[in-house]
């Protein structure tokens, strides 16, 4: 299957070619420029070897390139690591292909692109979420609480999401529109980048933390019995 409209002249000319990459279903995903992978954000995702396989950009295994246009993942494969490159400057993405039909499956494999691009709905970030050094509290009324590990400073604010973008609206800060860039989310972890008015930040992870079920007051006072 060899598709058209995707890369620039510029880049094919210098042997950079620029490919599409779909997932299972057929939805356009992202594109290679030469051995580069990248979303169709042009966010960086890892990149291909010789053999086609394809790294993700913490090293890690993500799959093979499987009828050039898309990935599979052996379920029954070993972990398998690389040093992760140093990132490449961001890609300016092509114009997104058109949707390509459903793909059968391959036998024993899985489509990695589904993990690795998924974003949340609003109702899955409800809850707490922590790193080593702060934590910040989701509510489905739209606000929320920050605080630092030490509990020594804390914030509060409204949140929504659009799309790729979690906003934050802190109250009593300067900058109080903040803007973080989704750059993965598994469920239960969530990689983010503050887009700054003057650059941006590392990427930062928060995981989700389980909380106990709240259970009701008659239940919770009534005695243990042998």
């Amino acid at each position: 299957m060899k598709l058209g409209g995707c890369g620039v002249t510029g880049d094919e000319q210098r042997g950079n070619q620029c490919v599409p990459v779909f997932k299972w279903t057929g939805a356009y995903a992202g594109f290679f420029q030469g051995d580069t992978l990248y979303d169709r954000f042009g966010r960086y995702l890892g990149w291909r070897e010789a053999d086609g396989r394809v790294w993700k950009y913490d090293g890690s295994l993500l799959g093979r390139v499987m009828a050039e246009h898309y990935l599979a993942r052996d379920q029954r494969a070993m972990p398998e690591r690389r040093i992760p490159q140093v990132p490449p400057v961001p890609a300016s993405p092509p114009l997104p292909s058109p949707p390509q039909a459903m793909h059968s499956p391959w036998l024993g494999c899985q489509d990695p692109l589904e993990n690795l691009l998924r974003m949340p709905a609003p109702g899955e970030l409800i809850g707490r979420w922590r790193s080593s050094s702060e934590s910040l509290t989701f509510s489905e009324t739209g606000d929320f609480q920050w605080a630092t590990a030490d509990a020594a400073a804390a914030a509060s604010g409204q949140w929504t999401l659009r799309g790729q973008e979690l906003w934050l609206h802190w109250e009593g800060v300067e900058e109080p529109e903040r803007r973080y860039w989704i750059i993965e989310f598994t469920g239960d972890s969530l990689l983010l980048r503050w887009l700054r008015e003057a650059g941006r930040s590392l990427p930062f992870r928060l995981q989700r933390e389980n909380l106990p079920p709240t259970l009701p007051p008659d239940v919770a006072d009534e005695p243990e019995t042998a």
